[in-house]
């Protein structure tokens, strides 16, 4: 059962907030990236947490970052119930901040530090800030979205801070079966462009396909498949945005066998055609 507190998105959807509770175990059952910034707070519970290619242990009072485009999904840990505090944005958001905000932004997301835990009295000030946001979108003052930039930019350059003085613990991984699971996930990342099968990945990381297809799914959430389809479909949104290639060059470059194939596979992960998404995102700036 899911039982949402408070639901916000600003009307040109560059600024959303969630608090949720959810009860009993549970699993995001879509695969999942997006073009927005992801800052993902956990107020309660434990969970893990699939990003890019690889899986992290989160617990209360952890933060978690989201790039642009970043494969994520979470799934339980063992731990019935949660509750998290969700904000989307997107660099619209902060309008005539961005080009000051842009190299903050940058480093936050593209430190290599996907999970922050934050000691006591940091996590303190940083739910202070949190919830000063859910109070803003709940009572809709004057000038709340001017106060929710504001505190969005605090939150940003404390976490900057944060890293940059070398206080958040380096990632380890949690098993050597999680090291090898992540190893698997980042060349399939880096190899999206060419054939992969079961029977290749097995042979090449010494697995057997039975063993590699559960396991995978368990560690991470997603199928081979799902996982394969997800980090080829997010290059092809890309490509489709920032380049004038026609479908079947960004067919061939993303890995797919046919231009129909890419199309079914597209059209299953981000609910439209490859020609519709790039209609809607380069009439939407």
């Amino acid at each position: 059962m899911n039982t949402a507190d408070i639901s916000y998105t600003n009307s040109d959807n560059s600024f959303s907030i969630f608090r949720s509770k959810k009860t009993g175990y549970f699993n995001m059952t879509k695969n999942h990236f997006h073009n927005e910034y992801e800052i993902y707070y956990l107020l309660s519970g434990e969970r893990n947490y699939f990003i890019g290619d690889r899986t992290f242990h989160v617990i209360k009072g952890d933060l978690v970052l989201i790039n642009n485009f970043d494969v994520h999904k979470t799934t339980d840990s063992g731990v019935p119930s949660h509750e998290r505090i969700l904000i989307h944005f997107r660099k619209e958001f902060l309008q005539n901040k961005y080009n000051e905000m842009q190299e903050i932004l940058f480093f936050l997301f593209n430190s290599g530090h996907n999970t922050i835990r934050l000691p006591a009295h940091e996590r303190n000030f940083v739910e202070s800030l949190l919830f000063r946001m859910l109070q803003e979108v709940q009572t809709m003052p004057m000038g709340f979205e001017a106060y929710l930039q504001s505190l969005l930019i605090q939150l940003a350059v404390f976490l900057d801070r944060h890293i940059e003085k070398g206080l958040n613990k380096p990632f380890e991984h949690l098993s050597e079966t999680h090291k090898k699971i992540s190893e698997i996930a980042q060349y399939i990342s880096r190899n999206y462009n060419q054939p992969i099968t079961l029977s290749l990945l097995s042979e090449r990381f010494f697995i057997s396909p039975y063993y590699l297809t559960r396991i995978f799914k368990k560690l991470t959430g997603f199928t081979l498949i799902e996982y394969l389809n997800s980090v080829r479909v997010k290059q092809a949104q890309i490509l489709l945005v920032e380049s004038r290639w026609k479908m079947d060059k960004i067919t061939e470059k993303c890995g797919f066998g046919s231009i129909s194939h890419f199309g079914r596979v597209f059209k299953s992960v981000s609910g439209v055609s490859p020609l519709q998404y790039r209609n809607i995102n380069n009439n939407s700036g």
